[in-house]
């Protein structure tokens, strides 16, 4: 019997589970448009720019935590595509990560949790 642990309930996983195979699919774009994703290190901010799909930036929204950022798209109905909340909740989560551990962030890119941000150190601190 397997058990899976969770933060409010433990669950047993029946025997006879439908396991499921996870396979990508063709990006489409999402009609509302889409997102540019930036890292302030400085401020300890994640900032999200709304771009409509004539590549025009409409709106920015800045947050210190993916799942406020992710409630604000959704809220102000940024978000029509499923598989498009569930990127952006991935892509906001790796910068987030990339923030705390100083780490380098590119959007649409696997976080190499190797690749150290170069910090510049200013002449008043040497």
């Amino acid at each position: 019997m397997t058990i899976l642990k969770g933060k409010w309930w433990d669950i047993e996983v029946p025997e006879n589970v439908e396991e499921i195979e996870a396979k990508k699919h063709a990006w489409v774009m999402d009609p509302t448009g889409y997102f540019l994703i930036k890292v302030n290190y400085e401020e300890q901010k994640i900032g999200v720019a709304f771009c409509a799909n004539n590549h025009k930036i409409t709106k920015m929204i800045t947050g210190n935590h993916p799942e406020e950022i992710y409630y604000t798209l959704i809220r102000e109905k940024m978000i029509s595509v499923y598989e498009h909340a569930a990127n952006i909740g991935s892509e906001l989560q790796k910068a987030y990560i990339a923030m705390k551990n100083n780490l380098v962030y590119i959007q649409d890119d696997d976080l190499n949790l190797n690749n150290k941000r170069e910090t510049q150190v200013s002449p008043e601190t040497k």
